[in-house]
């Protein structure tokens, strides 16, 4: 199951995406505030980059 994103730790944003980028070796993930335009790093597996994006200081 895939966790649910998080709002935009920055500007509360809802709309989030996360970004599959396609490459001929391999694919890369990342997640987006459509609001803000703040994303995390490239992750070669989707549940990294959810994980990134979902983790806030103090939890």
């Amino acid at each position: 199951m895939i966790e649910k994103l998080k709002p935009c730790p920055f500007c509360g944003g809802e709309d989030i995406s996360l970004v599959r980028i396609c490459n001929v070796n391999n694919d890369f993930y990342y997640v987006t505030c459509c609001n803000c335009g703040i994303f995390t790093v490239d992750y070669d597996k989707e549940w990294d980059s959810i994980k990134a994006w979902n983790r806030r200081a103090g939890e």
